[in-house]
């Protein structure tokens, strides 16, 4: 007898079984694979972008102009690449063209479509409003009183995530672009802004350069790149796809090979006969191994090509998955080859690794007892369970089923709780998205309007309550905003962590989401830095106020302005609860309460498509897992359903006397589901907190909870719908065979 013969009959015969673990292999490995390719594709892309077009380190503006010797000097200087950019904003119909003199070793653009401008009279425009707004490549755009003929489209490293102001809270493609034309053409335009673009290298002197520049030219605002939101919201976004899939979905295809594994086991265990029968016949212990690891390979090898195959096939749509707020990024999607190696070698290896070790285990049996299919000796406790009790058969026969078979009835309750716990994850994510914008403006403040002014007052002739709003730096060069304001301010309502009232003339506060982001604590005293002079000062923590949404230090105005070196005063924000009559001139940034709830439900609205992806990955994980687990019921209880048959039972009342026994793992399964759910979601937004989002709160609504528990019941009762051909298949002569009992 050639032991490879029984491979295809094996797999003929257990088809339902290789088919589910196949299918459960490829759906777990996918939700890695996908996500991971995602986040990656989008970092290559924009780090690739970002040095073909000398992206900035940051820009400055300066209140007294640096002239051209001024410039080469600062650079030879303290080595850096520094380059003078300006810029105009015309607005026509509503709509603002920022138009940008070109420069060339600096923030420089790139034609995506169409051609560069060559004659006066053309223009490029960012493609995302071009899109947005139908504009076609040698179409017309009125800019001020003039047409100009569209050459082409283009994209600006520093500009990938629209937002009009550095302070807006979500991207503008529809009443804002950007814009490039002739140099001749720029300079008719008239008085244009300034501002200056650096570049740092590895030698560079990056504190003399900016204590310089303030010192010579007095500084107005800078802006380090990794404190820009145009630029960081790229890499945010790409590495919550990352840390999705190493921290959140790594963990499910874990879980399932061990299920998978531990079926092998089980599966195994049930060809002891024929195990005993080929060592009888002479086979060495090491060739049955073997050939017991090569049915165990099946379902990893297959699964695991097949999951290379659809990453490679979905890699470019997955990529793009995540590009729905920023510049139409050309992204090349593809699954990396060690990714694709590892998810064929890690499932096959612990697959074939249960398989030789359960081998090993029945091996070390007697012959005798293997031939007999009796290696637990007659020791099965749950055969003996409920022996004398006066309770009806079909509890006696579930009570023995599931307490005698423990390792089986734990792959049933890891079936459900996997299918629940991925589908309320997908959904629990989304819905906590969703209620950050009623969080965040909730601890942000009760007022409706707030504006931020272009300059220091010391009267307030418009109402509302004024504040001084500022920044500085810790010793990273990691911004934080300083927020002074009165006690009494009623828009305002400032609660330690443990909700008593807190008075801000005390000192200098720093909210939850800074205490978490910077390790600071109540006491501490740290150094922190003016952003423009980069002057040090020491302060005390003098408490920790609840707000996961600021990454802020909050403090008196007068505080406020000693910190920050301004008149003790002034302020130059005011926060109201009704629109206030501000000249515009003097407005640098107006938002409405609304504004962060709104994008929150803008996020969640473009990514609707994500979360239908995760839910039917839920579904098909559970139906599999369940299916599998069940059939194993059903292959292990061949001879107790045959013996019923002799007894004449109808399959119909097998079915129910069978498949029935797990019901009560179902409730179990997706109650564990809930607080794992919560736990996963809360270390996920603890981990974006890194990244420089703030710390959204775990929420699922209601609505989600009843999603996900009839889908996981809907999956659960399937399965068993499709396994009860099984036992209809069953032929009662089983039964007769073995009467040792």
């Amino acid at each position: 007898m050639k032991l490879n013969r029984r491979y295809l009959r094996s797999i003929k015969e257990n088809r339902s079984f290789y088919f589910a673990s196949t299918v459960l292999t490829v759906v777990t490995l996918l939700l890695y694979f996908l996500s991971n390719m995602a986040g990656n594709a989008i970092l290559t892309f924009s780090e690739e972008f970002y040095e073909r077009n000398k992206r900035e380190d940051a820009h400055f503006v300066t209140y007294m102009e640096i002239p051209e010797e001024g410039l080469s000097e600062l650079a030879d200087t303290y080595g850096v690449t520094l380059e003078k950019q300006r810029y105009i904003n015309i607005e026509t119909d509503g709509v603002t063209a920022r138009i940008f003199e070109r420069t060339q070793a600096v923030d420089m653009y790139e034609v995506t479509q169409g051609r560069d401008v060559s004659n006066d009279g053309e223009i490029v425009l960012s493609e995302g409003y071009a899109v947005e707004n139908g504009v076609q490549v040698g179409g017309g755009m009125k800019i001020g009183g003039k047409e100009y003929t569209v050459a082409g489209f283009m994209q600006r490293p520093d500009y990938l995530y629209m937002l009009e102001s550095e302070d807006d809270s979500y991207k503008n493609v529809s009443t804002f672009y950007l814009c490039y034309m002739t140099d001749g053409e720029f300079k008719s335009l008239g008085d244009t802004g300034c501002q200056y673009l650096v570049r740092y290298h590895p030698d560079s002197d990056v504190s003399g350069f900016r204590k310089a520049v303030y010192e010579r030219y007095y500084m107005r605002s800078y802006s380090a790149a990794e404190e820009n939101p145009r630029i960081t919201m790229v890499e945010q976004q790409a590495q919550m796809f990352i840390v999705m899939a190493y921290v959140l979905l790594c963990i499910l295809p874990l879980v399932v090979v061990v299920l998978i594994s531990i079926i092998i086991s089980r599966k195994v265990k049930s060809e002891q006969k024929m195990i005993g029968t080929l060592s009888a016949l002479g086979y060495k212990k090491g060739q049955l191994m073997l050939h017991y690891a090569g049915f165990a390979a099946i379902p990893g090898l297959v699964g695991g090509i097949l999951t290379a195959v659809i990453s490679m096939a979905a890699a470019q749509p997955m990529s793009e998955m995540g590009l729905q707020d920023y510049e139409p990024m050309r992204v090349t999607g593809h699954l990396n080859l060690f990714d694709a190696v590892l998810g064929v070698v890690v499932p096959t290896l612990l697959y074939v690794i249960a398989a030789l070790l359960s081998v090993r285990k029945l091996l070390k049996k007697d012959t005798v007892l293997l031939l007999n299919g009796n290696v637990d000796g007659g020791k099965n406790k749950g055969k003996r369970l409920m022996v004398g009790k006066k309770i009806s058969f079909r509890t006696k026969f579930a009570l023995r089923s599931l307490l005698g078979n423990p390792m089986r009835s734990f792959v049933v309750l890891l079936g459900a709780f996997l299918g629940c716990f991925i589908m309320l994850l997908g959904q629990g994510l989304f819905d906590s998205i969703d209620h950050m914008g009623n969080t965040a403006a909730g601890e942000i403040g009760s007022f409706e309007h707030q504006y931020i002014l272009n300059e220091m007052l010391t009267e307030n002739p418009y109402g509302g309550e004024a504040m001084l709003v500022s920044a500085v730096e810790d010793a990273d060069g990691s911004r934080l905003s300083v927020i002074g304001t009165a006690d009494g301010n009623p828009y305002l309502n400032f609660r330690g962590k443990d909700g008593t009232p807190v008075s801000l003339e005390e000192g200098y506060y720093i909210t939850s989401l800074a205490q978490l982001t910077y390790g600071w604590q109540a006491g501490d005293r740290v150094t922190v830095y003016n952003p423009l002079s980069l002057e040090e000062k020491e302060i005390r923590i003098a408490g920790i106020i609840q707000n996961d949404v600021q990454k802020s230090i909050l403090t008196s105005k007068s505080l406020a302005a000693e910190l920050t070196g301004l008149e003790e005063d002034s302020f130059n924000c005011i926060v109201s609860g009704r629109t206030l009559s501000i000249p515009e001139a003097k407005i640098v940034q107006e938002s409405k309460r609304s504004d962060i709830t709104d994008q929150a439900k803008t996020m969640t609205k473009q990514m609707d498509f994500l979360l239908w992806m995760i839910i039917g990955l839920g579904v098909i994980i559970c139906i599999a897992a369940v299916y599998v687990a069940v059939n194993m019921l059903v292959t292990e209880s061949r001879s107790n359903i045959s013996m019923l048959k002799v007894l004449g039972y109808r399959d119909g009342q097998i079915n129910k006397i069978l498949l029935r026994v797990h019901h009560v793992l179902l409730p179990i399964g997706i109650l564990l589901a809930v607080p794992c759910v919560y736990g996963a979601a809360h270390a996920f937004f603890l981990l974006m907190v890194d990244y420089g989002v703030m710390l959204i709160d775990t929420y699922i609504a209601p609505k989600s909870y009843l999603i996900s528990v009839l889908l996981t019941s809907g999956c659960y009762f399937g399965s068993l719908w499709l396994l009860r051909r099984k036992v209809k298949k069953v032929d009662m002569i089983e039964g007769l065979k073995d009467n040792r009992e």
